[in-house]
């Protein structure tokens, strides 16, 4: 795989200098089947081309058989309506009448090939169907497929199997022609279960039928991975719906609004909003106006017929007025069409050349092409243009001589379409052509070149013509300088014509485009670069520089092999100045699969460049697949409406490896706009990431090779689109890049935001596992803009009944997570508080602008019982909502409580038990203490009040004696305690300060901030961070007392109910806890909710005396500076004599001090 620098100058060379623009219709438009008088006419069948020859009776057999059955099958689905009437067959080239009788009457195709075919038989097995038909569908609902594929072998069965075999490509017929799609659960499918509940609890299978079915007994319908059986005794009487039973005889009938289930989690209600299968078809094109209505008739006889390839016949139809007569443009176009008649075009092609300027003349007649007249007939252009102006051209008089020159071999062919100017075309020309392209059977491919519009405008002209005929349109913006014209136009012309001949032969003819850049001039003296080869790859790889003199490209070229081997390519290299290009061509044993680095001598000068461009073909390797990309957008006529925001513009690549879809590749589209912006400058390319995620906008399935994305916010212009494809097949990396397409957008987007989110469509509910009512929900985050970027938030609604929510009902549920930027994935944990009830949830988001997206699937929750402790409510009762509380899960995250087990929560809840146990016990103690304290008090005498010590312990609880705390308070200063004057250090009376402080904490401050991201809310068992406090009974869902929102900390919290404190004062308003040191320890005032007991405690022995806090509730005891610590007396050999207490002292409004109070000073002062 190329670095992605190297990608990216792939890129800029590519598109930066405003390369090319192609026109690719839409391949579910390419199908020309028209259903007329109740038959299907034009369907196409392709066989692949590597089908042997000697299979060609049997498959061709097998393939009348299957398909008359199928047809009797849509018969009868259809009511009468639709069959199979006339049917093409594109056989192989190889296919001959000698080896396969039914070739008798074989006929050339006209505008049939494989890319185009309705249904696909091919030779290989897909990973995921097998050989049964399947659909490749990638619109929305009631738009026709991409095309139906089955596998050969399928065909070969003997014929027991032809009823069966019939009835599935009759299934995959509807939904391709249709736009319906399964109608049945699939096995391992949490958004299509094979099984859901039923709104009276009991499980049912997921799918329509016209009675009710049991789900299968033989398994768990609980589990994603029991399928549903049908059994033989739920046969009889069972109708419909023929798109979930295409396997059982009685089953004919599609479901319609009497049958239908619209609730059931299929893909189709999911898809198609509910509507049934019948809604569906009768809204198609071929019944709406009272067509083909049901009138009793018989089914009619299918015919088919069977073409092979003709050899492609190409005409060159070449403007020569004088717009070509300017710089390098004729020079230009003269080497072009010689390299591509020379080198490009396949062996055994025929080719001719037309001219015209106001009337048309044959250059060279339809020649079969061989080595010894390419040259020839690549050098029939005129040395120089004519000197008509361009306002003279007639477009139909050369439309008319190549038309002739075709038809001389019969009808079919390919008119390749070189005009100058803008391209424009009247209404008048371009119906007469689009008459006399149709009656001819030719298909139109345009190239204008060179578009001399700097700022070009959307018009209607040869690009929608080519689009009508099926075929693809190119432009090559004009690149000047004086006299000069730059090799960008020279390349870019080549390179329209390579894709132009794609059209024509396909493109497995041709050889594979690795590696195309531009290296610019008068930079660097050595350009280096590298390109990768697959192991598909290999055969007559070709490396080529293309340069606009000679002299530009120095001796250097070397190559280098994945391996380091150096290649000096001197002896290998062949220059034809004709075409101003240099080759080397590459031994198949040379070429490794691998990285290929370059080196290329640059002299070019600074306002010119070299091209670098290598080619490869796939190698006859049986067993390794071939890798194939194709490109297409949303807008078959290339003209998008950008105020139409129902319908925006979408982008597709399909990346397949064989008849497999390539899964996990890295697929990036580049839109860019042409001409120049208003400052002079060239427009910048958006690079969009494309997406194979099943979400349906507008990715229709997950990992089938598709790669999708809408395109916002494109400003009126005309845009071409490159799409570069980076990814691994059996261990091997591989690159492509392919050109999806013009892109014409008119009118203007709306001043303000009008998209919305993408809408939700893979929610998804569960139990979590060994929990009791723990509801997991997880889903793909959307975009605010469709898939971009975030949405605002979510709207979450829940309902016992489906149809509430789909008609705007239900009941809000808040406290959902924001959304994740698109795509992340999300998830969220409900404790659920509704047992044995089915409950119905889902959501959608708004973005910043108020735009909603549309609502989301519906999932159902169902909650069983818990074994003893919850009671059931009944059927009647009022249901108790979900307490939608819960965590947020981001990534493989969990809630806390809900990842424990059983086992897990009684040990937290008894260790939570005991030690409430212990608190309770401490109280007790202290008010026993407290008590006898009181009795020693009175029984003594207090003799010095500086000897005294006391501490005062606070504890909450919800019973207290003294609502105020002043008869506290007048307890414990009767209460001291004499002890022995010691001796202390500074470094003890700090700690004994400080310890003091700390013993004086009320029981409520435990270390841990109210807020802090410790404390966690709990409702039903989920945990999450602390925004709201309160009991999970008393804030059910709804409930009138439920909070709107979580405050944010500037708008303060709530009042804290009971059992929780409120908050200590200190404590920042976030969700972090403050250092030791900067916490108050100030008590809080006593109320019901806290017990406040007083208990005194005699100092400790090996350490300083603490003082304890004063209330804070009580302030007249409060001051503005905490006391300091009062040192001790030095010890003394007499007996001090008693010191009478004085009450006065203490009293804080005393206005004379005591003799205690100054000795507490003095001894302060002493210190």
């Amino acid at each position: 795989m190329a670095p992605s620098g190297i990608r990216l100058k792939i890129l800029l060379g590519l598109l930066l200098v405003n390369l090319l623009r192609v026109v690719l219709s839409s391949p579910p438009s390419a199908s020309k089947v028209v259903l007329r008088d109740n038959g299907y006419e034009g369907v196409v069948v392709a066989l692949d081309e590597a089908l042997p020859a000697a299979a060609c009776q049997e498959v061709l057999s097998g393939l009348e058989e299957v398909v008359r059955v199928a047809s009797t099958v849509v018969f009868d689905a259809s009511r009468g309506r639709a069959h199979f009437r006339q049917v093409k067959v594109l056989v192989p080239p190889s296919w001959t009448t000698a080896a396969c009788p039914a070739l008798d009457h074989l006929q050339g195709a006209t505008q049939e090939t494989w890319d185009t075919a309705d249904l696909r038989v091919t030779l290989g097995r897909h990973p995921r169907h097998g050989i049964r038909p399947w659909t490749l569908h990638t619109r929305d609902c009631g738009h026709t497929g991409d095309y139906v594929s089955l596998g050969h072998e399928l065909l070969l069965q003997n014929t027991s199997h032809v009823p069966d075999n019939g009835r599935l490509l009759a299934q995959a017929w509807l939904q391709y022609r249709y736009g319906v799609f399964e109608e049945e659960g699939v096995a391992g499918n949490p958004v299509h279960p094979p099984h859901h509940r039923a709104p009276d609890g009991t499980w049912k299978p997921t799918t329509c039928a016209n009675l009710p079915l049991p789900p299968t007994s033989s398994c768990d319908p609980a589990n994603l991975t029991c399928s549903f059986n049908l059994t033989p005794e739920n046969d009889p009487g069972l109708t419909s719906s023929f798109m979930a039973f295409p396997g059982r005889p009685s089953v004919r009938d599609l479901c319609d609004e009497g049958t239908h289930d619209r609730w059931a989690p299929t893909r189709h209600n999911l898809i198609c909003g509910g509507k049934s299968v019948w809604e569906v078809m009768r809204a198609s094109p071929d019944f709406q106006n009272n067509r083909n209505v049901e009138a009793g008739l018989r089914e009619g006889h299918v015919t088919f017929t069977y073409v092979r390839p003709r050899t492609p016949r190409i005409v060159l139809l070449v403007e020569d007025t004088n717009v070509m007569n300017v710089q390098k443009r004729w020079d230009f176009m003269r080497k072009a069409v010689r390299k591509l008649v020379t080198y490009d075009i396949p062996e055994g092609h025929s080719v001719g050349l037309v001219v015209f300027d106001s009337v048309a003349a044959t250059k060279h007649p339809l020649t079969t092409l061989s080595e010894a007249n390419r040259e020839k007939v690549g050098s029939s252009l005129p040395r120089n243009p004519s000197q008509e102006g361009e306002h003279k051209r007639c477009v139909l008089c050369g439309l008319r001589e190549a038309l002739t020159l075709l038809g001389q071999d019969g009808p079919g062919g390919h008119v390749v379409l070189v005009a100058g100017g803008s391209g424009a075309l009247d209404d008048s020309e371009a119906a007469a052509a689009e008459r006399q392209l149709a009656a001819a059977q030719v298909t139109l491919h345009t190239i204008v070149y060179p578009l001399t519009e700097k700022y070009p405008r959307p018009n209607g002209g040869l690009t929608n013509l080519a689009t009508r005929t099926g075929g693809h349109s190119y432009i090559v913006p004009d690149e000047g300088i004086g006299e000069d014209s730059k090799l960008s136009m020279y390349y870019n012309l080549l390179d329209a014509l390579y894709h132009a001949l794609g059209g024509v032969a396909g493109h497995g003819a041709l050889p594979v485009k690795v590696h195309a850049t531009e290296h610019p001039g008068g930079r660097v003296p050595v350009s280096e670069g590298s390109f990768l080869v697959d192991a598909a790859l290999g055969a007559d790889t070709v490396f080529t520089i293309f340069y606009y003199d000679v002299t530009h490209v120095g001796n250097l070229i070397h190559l280098v092999s994945p391996q380091g081997q150096v290649i000096d390519t001197a002896n290998m290299q062949t220059e034809d100045a004709n075409m101003n290009m240099i080759t080397v061509r590459l031994v198949e044993a040379q070429v490794v699969p691998g990285l290929w680095r370059y080196k290329v001598a640059n002299r070019a000068d600074s306002h010119q460049a070299l091209y670098v461009q290598v080619t490869s073909r796939p190698r006859p390797r049986p067993h390794v697949p071939k890798i194939s990309v194709r490109g297409w957008t949303s807008h078959g006529a290339a003209i998008v409406n950008a105020s139409d925001i129902s319908s925006p513009l979408a982008l597709y690549a399909e990346v397949t490896a064989g008849v497999r879809g390539v899964e996990g590749a890295n697929v990036t589209a580049t839109i860019t706009r042409l001409g120049y912006a208003a400052n002079g400058t060239q427009h910048p390319p958006r690079h969009l990431h494309l997406l194979d995620n099943g979400l349906t906008a507008p990715d229709m399935r997950r990992d089938d090779g598709v790669y999708s994305r809408v395109v916002p916010g494109l400003a009126a212009g005309t845009y071409s689109i490159l799409v570069e494809v980076n990814g691994e097949i059996e261990g091997t990396k591989f690159a492509r890049h392919v050109r999806v397409g013009l892109v014409d957008v008119v009118g203007s987007s709306p001043a303000r935001d009008v998209l919305p989110p993408a809408r939700v469509v893979d929610l998804r509910a569960s139990l979590l596992p060994d929990t009791v009512n723990q509801v997991g929900f997880i889903w793909t985050a959307p975009g605010g803009d469709l898939d971009y970027g975030v949405a605002s938030r979510y709207v979450v609604k829940v309902a016992h009944n489906q149809r509430e929510l789909t008609e705007g009902g239900g009941v809000l549920l808040e406290d959902w997570p924001a959304p994740l930027a698109a795509p992340a994935v999300q998830q969220h944990t409900v404790s659920w508080q509704e047992y044995e009830r089915v409950s119905y949830l889902s959501l959608y988001a708004v973005d910043e602008d108020g735009n909603t997206a549309t609502l989301s699937n519906i999932v159902s929750v169902y909650v069983p019982a818990p074994p003893t402790t919850t009671a059931v409510p009944s059927p009647s009762a009022v249901p108790a909502m979900p307490a939608n509380t819960s965590a947020v899960m981001e990534g493989s995250g969990g809630p806390v409580l809900s990842s424990l087990g059983s086992r897990q929560l009684a040990v937290v809840f008894g260790c939570l038990g005991g030690f409430v146990v212990v608190v309770a016990l401490v109280v007790c103690y202290c008010t026993a203490a407290h008590r006898r304290h009181r009795k020693a008090a009175a029984a003594k005498k207090v003799h010095e009040a500086q000897d005294a010590y006391s501490v005062t312990v606070t504890v909450a609880s919800k019973a207290t004696d003294f609502p105020d705390g002043k008869e506290a308070l007048k307890d414990g200063l009767k209460k001291e305690y004499i002890s022995p004057v010691e001796s202390w250090s500074a470094s003890q009376l700090l700690g004994g300060h400080m310890g003091a402080k700390r013993a004086s904490v009320s029981a409520r401050s435990d270390n841990t901030s109210d807020h802090s991201a410790s404390t966690k809310k709990s409702y039903g068992g989920s945990s999450g961070p602390a925004e709201y406090y309160g009991d999970a009974s008393q804030y059910q869902y709804r409930h009138p007392g439920y909070p709107d929102h979580y405050p944010a900390p500037s708008d303060g919290y709530p009042t804290p109910t009971e059992g929780f404190p409120p908050p200590v004062e200190g404590y920042p308003a976030e969700a972090y806890a403050v250092p030791l040191e900067a916490r108050s320890y100030i008590s809080s005032q006593p109320s019901d909710s806290f017990l406040s007991v007083s208990c005194d405690l005699p100092p400790s022995s090996s350490g300083p005396p603490a003082y304890a806090a004063y209330p804070a509730y009580d302030a007249s005891l409060r001051s503005a500076k905490v006391p300091p610590p009062i040192p001790p007396k030095p010890k003394v050999l007499y007996t001090p004599e008693p010191y009478g207490y004085d009450n006065a002292s203490l009293d804080p409004h005393s206005s004379t001090p005591s003799v205690a109070s100054e000795k507490r000073v003095r001894n302060v002062t002493m210190v």
